[in-house]
């Protein structure tokens, strides 16, 4: 497991089962590796880290700290994974909303280009309201649930390791999201839209799709 990402430990981002509290003040991605090899149980090949720019790495999990990013990815920085043809899961939450997928399989499945051409082609407004969103001054501390928070880490990890065992998890293609507080998952089938040239449009959708379940050797995200 590869880890990537940027700043330092917040008290509020510590949890049981994730960053302790002695991780305050750390960088995020030392801390993260840190805890990541507690549970290893015996060191392989580090993967190629952040500037291989995907190549060799058998998924990425893509868990942006603005949950509008996995809710609605930004296709440029998806493009070298659709590229490379690198599987990529989205998960995040979003205010009180939690999202696990789509797995993305480059060729296969929608890719975060496809849900934006098919969002926009149902809302002409689409684009401009991403604009608005993205171009805003972030928050300081986005609105997150601990307990849906911790709900869609277990369940994206849980489909990144099915994947990894050689299986197609309930995510690919698909959007899984809960909100609270019910917290009911329901589940949202995503098209690939034949107007995106990632491809996953033309025939053989599902065959290109179990051909990409095969097992992996390692994760790295």
């Amino acid at each position: 497991v590869e880890v990537v990402d940027s700043g330092r430990v917040e008290p509020w981002e510590t949890a049981p089962g994730g960053l302790p509290a002695e991780a305050v003040g750390e960088r995020r991605a030392a801390a993260a590796r840190r805890l990541v090899g507690r549970w290893r149980r015996a060191r392989g090949p580090s993967g190629p880290g952040e500037g291989s720019g995907g190549l060799g790495l058998s998924l990425v999990v893509v868990t942006p700290r603005d949950g509008l990013g996995a809710y609605a990815p930004d296709p440029l920085p998806a493009q070298r994974w659709v590229t490379t043809g690198t599987p990529h899961l989205y998960a995040g939450v979003v205010e009180a909303t939690g999202v696990v997928g789509p797995l993305v399989l480059p060729g296969g499945t929608a890719c975060a280009r496809c849900l934006q051409e098919e969002r926009t082609d149902r809302e002409p407004d689409w684009p401009r309201l991403l604009v608005q969103w993205r171009s805003g001054a972030p928050h300081p501390l986005p609105a997150c649930d601990l307990g849906l928070a911790t709900a869609v880490a277990g369940l994206a990890a849980a489909h990144a390791l099915a994947f990894l065992d050689g299986d197609l998890p309930a995510s690919t293609g698909t959007r899984w999201e809960a909100s609270l507080p019910l917290t009911e998952w329901r589940a949202e089938r995503l098209r690939p839209h034949p107007a995106c040239p990632c491809g996953a449009a033309g025939d053989g959708e599902g065959e290109r799709a179990s051909a990409a379940g095969g097992a992996q050797d390692t994760m790295a995200g």
